[in-house]
């Protein structure tokens, strides 16, 4: 496929003339990852551990969330929304977005197009019955060649899987588009180094040297602060704590938006900051 990039040309500024948008999302699973061992067994252990997100770490994160008022978005499988409806109303009760990610945390390029395709629906689908609203955001676990037009395929606003920039941009195919939100690889799968590993203090360091940085820089420019989290990682007792002291740290900042991924991507369309095409890609991995 041909796809273009549109990158802003120093035009970006966000609503209310906020310095930083803060995106913070939540990577909604639980065991899925956990596969079965050449004898069809699960290491129960870790699949338990994972578990502990959808059965009792989205308590937690809600409650804190709720606290500090803030709006984040959880990218959430669709097997987690269809054994844990209850999780998924109170994320919408409380205002948050649900967007994809996955039907049972699939890893995107060992999939076939059709079977990616499937993966999008039955996804969509499940998260349509659970939240009463189609998802219009996406983040795999990795990202296939036929993710981009897939989801372009299926609709959707914005997808959140690229490292290789710092703002957002948007994908141009046709008169087809898909804002892409980037991550920064600074999210608690890699900062605590293992599920059951890590030193939360050190966490809370990587978390506010990155939000320093774009505060900082913000004097120059507006700026883009994503995280990625997991209940089931960020949840656990200490690591929550972590996980609020960052959210009141950055809330005791001026000019800070924390805004869900919707309503980022809808703004940047909105308001035509990647109007100009900056690259032209033949092939997306």
């Amino acid at each position: 496929m041909d796809m273009q990039q549109r990158h802003s040309r120093g035009n970006v500024f966000w609503p209310g003339n906020n310095r930083i948008a803060v995106f913070l999302s939540f990577d909604f699973q639980g065991g899925e990852d956990v596969r079965p061992d050449k004898n069809g067994r699960i290491n129960h252990e870790e699949y338990t551990q994972a578990e502990y997100g959808p059965n009792t770490g989205i308590w937690r994160i809600l409650r804190i969330l709720s606290a500090n008022d803030v709006k984040a978005t959880f990218l959430t499988c669709g097997g987690i929304a269809e054994r844990y409806p209850e999780a998924v109303a109170a994320i919408i009760a409380q205002g948050h977005e649900v967007a994809g990610h996955g039907y049972h945390h699939e890893v995107a390029r060992d999939l076939s197009k059709e079977e990616e395709r499937d993966v999008m629906k039955r996804t969509s689908d499940m998260l349509l019955n659970r939240a009463q609203k189609p998802p219009v955001g996406w983040r795999s676990c990795t990202q296939s060649p036929n993710s981009l037009e897939l989801l372009m395929e299926h609709g959707f606003l914005w997808n959140s899987n690229s490292f290789s920039f710092d703002l957002p941009f948007v994908w141009q195919n046709g008169d087809k588009q898909l804002v892409e939100l980037p991550r920064q690889p600074f999210g608690d799968g890699r900062t605590y180094g293992h599920r059951d590993s890590g030193n939360p203090n050190d966490t809370l360091a990587v978390w506010k040297a990155m939000f320093d940085q774009f505060y900082e820089e913000s004097k120059i420019a507006p700026t883009f602060c994503p995280f990625q989290f997991h209940p089931y990682i960020s949840s656990r007792p200490g690591r929550a704590k972590t996980l609020s002291d960052l959210i009141e740290y950055m809330k005791s900042h001026e000019g800070v938006w924390f805004a869900t991924g919707s309503e980022i991507a809808k703004w940047w369309l909105e308001n035509g900051f990647s109007a100009e095409a900056a690259a032209q890609v033949s092939k997306v991995a």
